[in-house]
């Protein structure tokens, strides 16, 4: 009961600082769900990545150039405008997977270790069965 909980706490823990970390742009925040979540996400950031590229060729998702202009008065009052930023979809799109591959790869995680231990009790068993005397 106890590695359930525990194993679902840490795919939360991963999903949640993902999600701030991506919803934020913090690359601390996005580096330390992907540290949580090694050794897994290191696949899991390449893909990212090509996912991140092939959205990225679609036309109107990341403009060749950007331009802006910002001007503020005496009293301290700023605006400004900008053209060419990227496509909200496209922010969007990227931020959902690179928070659905870290939340991924924590999964898998957990998932590889239950296969290990389940790999360590099933070799275990069998060498202590192999131990005891057949005609006893």
């Amino acid at each position: 009961m106890i590695g359930r909980v525990a194993a679902a706490a840490y795919v939360v823990v991963v999903a949640t600082v993902a999600t701030v970390g991506f919803t934020t742009g913090s690359t601390a925040g996005i580096l330390i769900a992907a540290a949580l979540s090694l050794p897994a996400s290191v696949p899991a950031i390449v893909g990212y990545y090509l996912v991140y590229g092939l959205l990225a060729l679609v036309p109107g998702a990341n403009p060749d150039s950007s331009t802006g202009s910002m001007s503020c008065t005496a009293e301290g009052v700023c605006s400004g405008s900008s053209n060419g930023d990227l496509a909200t979809w496209f922010v969007v799109a990227t931020d959902a997977v690179g928070i659905v591959a870290l939340t991924a790869a924590a999964v898998l995680n957990v998932v590889l270790l239950r296969m290990v231990r389940r790999g360590r009790r099933v070799r275990g068993s069998a060498s202590a069965s192999a131990r005891t005397p057949s005609g006893a």
